[in-house]
C-alpha cells in the first residue's frame, strides 16, 4: 500500500493554493493524494465557476511535475433525496466532481449513501436500497463516460441522529453497504471504508474489512475518541491499528492507505504544518512497515 493523504490537510484557500499543497505533500514523501471537492463548493470557488476544468487541469499538471498521483477523490456531502434548488445544484456538482476526478486521474470518487426516515425494518431497508440505486445510477452514467469508479462510504448512525433526527444512517453497518454495492453488480461501484466512522459505530473493523473483501477500493484513515468524528492521526484516538492493517493485507487490498486527518494539521500556523505532516508521514510508514522506519 502506498501512503496517501487528502489534499484537505492543507486546505486554506486564501493562503495555500492546491498547487502549493500538492508540492508540499510530495516533498514530505506522500506518493498519492485525494482531492476533496466538498471543500470547493463555496461562493467564488474556482470549482463552481465556468473555468473549473482548466483549474483542475492546472492541479493535475502540478501533480505530474512533482511525481505524485491522485488516486481517489471525495464528492459533495448533502441530503441527496431533497427537492430544493440547493439539492439540484449539489447534484450537478456531484456530476462535475466525477468529471474533475477523471481530469486528475483519480480512479475512484467517494460518496455517502443516503437515508430517509422509517422503521429500518426489511421493507424500509429495501426501499432505501432502491432509492440509492436510482440516485447513484444517474451518477454512474457520468462515471461510465469518464471511467471513474464510485466508492460508497460507511457512515455512522450518530450523525443523522444529531443533524436530521433519523433513527439510523443507512449503510452504517457492513452488511447494508455490501448489499447495496452488490445490488449494482457493476465494476465501477465499490466501497470506501472510513475508520473513524466505524470507530464511532463501535464496529469490529478487521471483521468488517474481511466481509467487504475485494469490494474495498478506497480508505479514509483517521482516528477519534469513539464519539466524535475528529479526523486526527492514528494513535491520537482509540482505534487499534495493527489488526486493521493486517486485515487489509489479508484481503489483498490494492488501494492506498489514505489519510483524512485535517484536524491534526489545519489548526496549526502554516509554519508548523509541514512538521505535523512529517509526523503524519512517519506514523503511516510505521503502520505499513514491518519494523520502525527511519523518518527523521
Amino acid at each position: 500500500m502506498r501512503l496517501a493523504t487528502s489534499l484537505n490537510v492543507l486546505f486554506d484557500p486564501h493562503f495555500v493554493s492546491p498547487e502549493e499543497a500538492v508540492e508540499r505533500l510530495a516533498r514530505i514523501g506522500f506518493e498519492a493524494l485525494d482531492f476533496n471537492f466538498c471543500d470547493w463548493l463555496f461562493d467564488g470557488s474556482p470549482f463552481v465557476d465556468d473555468g473549473w476544468a482548466k483549474w483542475v487541469e492546472g492541479i493535475r499538471k502540478k501533480a505530474d511535475s512533482v511525481g505524485v498521483t491522485f488516486s481517489q477523490s471525495h464528492g459533495p456531502i448533502f441530503n441527496k433525496f431533497g427537492s430544493d434548488e440547493r439539492t439540484k445544484w449539489l447534484t450537478q456538482m456531484s456530476h462535475r466532481s466525477i468529471e474533475a476526478a477523471a481530469i486528475l486521474g483519480a480512479k475512484w470518487i467517494v460518496f455517502e449513501p443516503e437515508s430517509f426516515a422509517g422503521a429500518f425494518d426489511e421493507a424500509h431497508l429495501a426501499s432505501l436500497r432502491q432509492r440509492n440505486l436510482d440516485w447513484f445510477g444517474e451518477l454512474l452514467k457520468t462515471a461510465e463516460k469518464v471511467g471513474v469508479g464510485i466508492a460508497l462510504e460507511n457512515n455512522a448512525d450518530i450523525f443523522v441522529g444529531r443533524e436530521r433526527k433519523l433513527r439510523r444512517h443507512y449503510c452504517s453497518v457492513p452488511s447494508e453497504l455490501v448489499d447495496l454495492v452488490d445490488s449494482f453488480n457493476h465494476e465501477l461501484v465499490g466501497i470506501c471504508w472510513d475508520t473513524g466512522h466505524a470507530n464511532i459505530q463501535r464496529l469490529d473493523q478487521p471483521s468488517a474489512l474481511k466481509a467487504i473483501g475485494k469490494r474495498l477500493k478506497a480508505l479514509h484513515i483517521a482516528d477519534n475518541d469513539g464519539m466524535h468524528d475528529q479526523h486526527v492521526l492514528p494513535f491520537f484516538g482509540t482505534i487499534e491499528w495493527r489488526p486493521i492493517v493486517q486485515a487489509l493485507r489479508e484481503i489483498g487490498y490494492e488501494g492506498d492507505f489514505t489519510y483524512e486527518v485535517h484536524n491534526s494539521v489545519r489548526p496549526l500556523p502554516d509554519e508548523l504544518r509541514d512538521a505535523a505532516l512529517h509526523l503524519a508521514f512517519c506514523i503511516g510508514r510505521y503502520l505499513l512497515a514491518d519494523s520502525t522506519p527511519f523518518c527523521f
